[in-house]
């Protein structure tokens, strides 16, 4: 599923009602919805995408990081997605 937020930000999640184990890189493991799993997925490609160093398409993903992230801190599981990507 695709969702467009109303600050202009966007992200993607799988349509289940299945919950997602996450074993990320900075030491976060634990289970999330799939919704917050599509948010934290985007949020982790939007952040190594914005180092990418492409004039202009780098700016975008940041701008999208930070839209996403600002939605993401009032999700049910804020706690559980700020964890795993920071």
């Amino acid at each position: 599923e695709f969702y467009k937020l109303s600050n202009a930000g966007f992200y993607m999640a799988p349509s289940t009602e299945d919950r997602f184990h996450i074993v990320a890189e900075n030491g976060f493991e634990g289970d999330l919805s799939a919704d917050a799993f599509g948010i934290t997925a985007c949020l982790y490609a939007y952040s190594n995408l914005s180092f990418s160093g492409i004039l202009g398409f780098a700016d975008a993903c940041a701008q999208q990081f930070h839209q996403l992230r600002a939605y993401a801190l009032e999700h049910a599981e804020a706690g559980a997605i700020l964890a795993a990507i920071d």
